[in-house]
């Protein structure tokens, strides 16, 4: 198995006060990490992976600005995705897949 920091998308709540006092929540997404374990075994390919988008880069709030990630594509019948986001560079990611045989 290997333990790797997966990207998400978290519901964050902010507290806004209303003109007359009372205060209301704002929900907004945000991208956090999480830590997971992944069998080699099913990972299909590995990807290089930027958040380009104006809307992502909004999201980005609990992440480093300099941060690298890449896109794995895992097989199987799953209830999840078959590609999750991995908060790990290309390189890395590829180093940690050979020293894991």
């Amino acid at each position: 198995m290997l333990k790797i920091e997966e990207v998400y998308l978290k519901t964050v709540k902010e507290y806004e006060e209303n003109p007359d006092g009372s205060h209301r929540v704002i929900p907004r997404k945000e991208y956090w990490t999480r830590d997971c374990l992944i069998n080699p075994d099913y990972i299909v390919a590995v990807y290089d992976h930027e958040f380009k988008s104006s809307s992502d880069l909004t999201m980005m709030g609990s992440l480093p600005k300099n941060a690298k990630f890449c896109r794995v594509v895992i097989d199987g019948n799953s209830f999840r995705s078959s590609e999750i986001i991995v908060a790990s560079s290309f390189t890395k990611f590829m180093d940690e897949l050979k020293n894991h045989d």
